[in-house]
């Protein structure tokens, strides 16, 4: 499983553990409200994940984008 992968799951079972009213705090939740005004968490992530879901996205983008100027000489190359 991937990183991120493990980062999801991990974010899964906090969401668990603030249904279960057992989460630490700490987090940042999306919530809704129902017609009645309770409330319903939608998302969970913690801080720590979120973080780390970011510098996975930048790390890819970064890969993509040296993959790219390498690719790049060797198509004009190629005409």
């Amino acid at each position: 499983m991937s990183e991120f992968g493990k980062s999801l799951l991990k974010s899964a079972k906090q969401a668990a553990e603030i249904a279960a009213g057992t989460a630490k705090p700490g987090t940042y939740r999306i919530t809704t409200y129902d017609e009645n005004g309770k409330p319903q968490v939608i998302a969970d992530f913690s801080e720590e994940v979120l973080a780390q879901m970011d510098a996975e996205i930048a790390a890819e983008r970064e890969a993509e984008t040296q993959q790219l100027e390498r690719e790049a000489p060797s198509a004009i190359k190629d005409r």
